[in-house]
């Protein structure tokens, strides 16, 4: 029963040490990815500031400081990218109609239509990869990576809670 007990550890140790392997390749692959897209949009462009631009294009106008809490960043960083990001002529700062103390950010119209186009691009690629694998293997797939997404949701949850 013990040896029983201690293979099935052994197997599963072994199973999440691939998975840390298939995470971490992906990673590498995603950062690529990040990048490339992120030169389309404007060679200057940084994996961050793509990330900030396309926080904005899901969500429209935001704050700095509600960037800062979707992207997992300090207000610092967020201020500093966005004056980055403006000087690259692909945000604006407006003032906040509901708080004249604040500003929001802003995509502009040539941002908008380059990350329009990427995003356009990366769902023609995504969808004839998908197209060729099994709608059970998709919807498997979908079903995983979000019990994923709702594991570090709530890992990076209770960090939060801890500062």
């Amino acid at each position: 029963m013990a040896d029983e007990h201690s293979a099935r550890l052994a197997d599963h140790d072994t199973a999440i040490s691939e998975v840390e392997q298939e995470f971490a390749a992906m990673y590498t692959q995603v950062r690529h990815v990040l990048t490339r897209r992120a030169a389309a949009v404007h060679p200057k462009l940084t994996v961050f500031g793509y990330k900030l631009l396309r926080e904005l294009s899901a969500d429209e106008d935001q704050q700095q400081g509600v960037l800062a809490d979707r992207l997992f960043a300090d207000k610092g960083a967020i201020s500093r990218i966005v004056r980055q990001l403006e000087g690259l002529g692909l945000v604006t700062r407006v003032p906040d109609p509901s708080d004249r103390r604040a500003q929001l950010v802003r995509l502009t119209d040539t941002a908008r239509e380059s990350l329009d186009s990427v995003l356009a691009d990366n769902r023609s690629v995504l969808r004839s990869r998908l197209s060729l694998w099994e709608i059970d293997d998709i919807h498997r797939l979908r079903d995983l990576l979000s019990k994923v997404n709702e594991t570090v949701t709530e890992r990076e949850q209770v960090h939060r809670d801890e500062r």
